[in-house]
């Protein structure tokens, strides 16, 4: 497991963690980007969740709330949602970080690889349950860890047109192989055959006398 976090935080006062402010020059972590008012930040280890408490004692009106997932977690990457709020913070959701890696094959278009993400991630969402026990989230996954027979299981989704056949394999919490397919055209071996008795009357009768 790495030990860099990534971390996206968000407040109901933007300003408050945007670049070049207070919390952004003082905090040991380091501030990627910002995007749709959402600060990103590279961060060691959990350093940042104290930084984020000390910062809504300060700011007590304010939430802020921060999606995080360790770094370079490709297997098992899950994503953690807290809250926070005048110095206390609570969990809010734990869930799958799917990653999706094209292994095999060539992208016909950006416009259908995200259409087939979107159809894998609705088959997982109802695959991969995320159960609340004692407090705590549990992601109650099907997964490819041997049995006592030494058996594994993978989830596969196929997702094919008559042009395109496109595969997902996922492996434990959140590894997804993507492999796409190019179709040979289909042939109506009907109208071949129509196609091929036109050809060979047109060359029984094609040399007429007149």
């Amino acid at each position: 497991m790495s030990y860099w976090a990534y971390t996206v935080l968000e407040s109901t006062n933007p300003k408050l963690i945007a670049s070049g402010n207070t919390f952004a020059k003082k905090s040991s972590s380091e501030l990627l980007k910002i995007q749709d008012g959402k600060s990103h930040f590279s961060t060691w280890k959990n350093t940042m969740n104290d930084e984020i408490i000390e910062l809504s004692k300060l700011y007590p009106e304010e939430t802020f709330t921060a999606e995080c997932h360790w770094a370079n977690e490709y297997y098992n990457r899950i994503i953690y949602l807290f809250e926070y709020k005048n110095g206390k913070y609570k969990e809010l959701e734990r869930k799958p970080g799917y990653m999706f890696f094209l292994v095999d094959g060539n992208i016909p278009s950006e416009e259908e690889y995200c259409a087939f993400k979107n159809h894998v991630l609705k088959y997982l969402e109802r695959i991969d349950i995320v159960k609340k026990f004692d407090g705590d989230f549990i992601i109650d996954k099907l997964n490819n860890e041997k049995n006592k027979d030494g058996y594994e299981s993978f989830i596969i989704i196929v997702y094919e047109n008559d042009l395109y056949k496109w595969t997902a394999e996922k492996t434990g919490i959140s590894y997804i192989r993507v492999s796409v397919e190019k179709k040979e055209p289909k042939i109506d071996i009907l109208e071949k055959i129509a196609e091929k008795s036109r050809v060979n009357e047109c060359e029984e009768y094609g040399d007429f006398p007149f």
